[in-house]
């Protein structure tokens, strides 16, 4: 059986506020509900390396302009990556 597509129906999807309801909606979510403690430990490491790189290493706001580092010292070293382990994961 096929639902009827109202204009309040099309009037709620093309809301302004749909991006917002959206967005609270991700936590009301199950699967979301069952990766809760995995999320917030993977967000909390990944700010937690952000902090620490910006006060270590500097950084660059959205204009654009560098800031230098807070904690300069050649003990505290910045956090990175090598790219070579980025690119085991791509394709030829």
């Amino acid at each position: 059986r096929r639902t009827v597509y109202t204009h309040d129906d099309w009037k709620q999807h093309r809301s302004q506020d749909r991006f917002i309801t959206y967005l609270i909606a991700i936590f009301k979510s199950g699967v979301y509900k069952n990766l809760d403690r995995e999320v917030w430990a993977t967000t909390l490491v990944a700010a937690g390396l952000v902090g620490y790189n910006a006060l270590v290493g500097g950084y660059t706001d959205l204009d654009g302009v560098k800031h230098a580092a807070v904690l300069s010292s050649s003990v505290l070293p910045q956090l990175t990556i090598p790219l070579n382990a980025g690119l085991l994961s791509t394709s030829i």
